[in-house]
C-alpha cells in the first residue's frame, strides 16, 4: 500500500511503497518506469519510507521513517 506521493516536473509519480521499502516511479499515465532503494540502513537503503518529495532538480527526498533519516536519491531520466 502507497503511503506517500510526489510527482516531478515531467509529471512522472513517485510511491512511497513503505511495507516493500522502496520507492517506485510511474508516468503520469501510469505505466511503470522505475524502482528504487532496498531495505536496510545504508546510502540506498530504507526501512519504512513513509513520504517523499521532488525538488525542481529532480532530487527525491524520502522520509525514511524507521531509519530516522532523510533519504536523497538523484534524479532519474524522465
Amino acid at each position: 500500500m502507497p503511503d506517500g506521493l510526489a510527482a516531478d516536473a515531467y509529471g512522472n509519480v513517485y510511491v512511497a511503497d513503505r511495507g516493500n521499502h522502496r520507492i517506485q516511479k510511474f508516468t503520469s499515465d501510469g505505466a511503470f518506469v522505475a524502482r528504487f532503494g532496498s531495505y536496510g540502513t545504508g546510502a540506498g537503503q530504507l526501512n519504512g519510507p513513509s513520504g517523499l518529495e521532488v525538488d525542481a532538480a529532480g532530487n527525491v527526498y524520502v522520509a525514511d521513517c524507521l531509519n530516522n533519516r532523510i533519504e536523497v536519491f538523484r534524479p532519474l531520466t524522465p
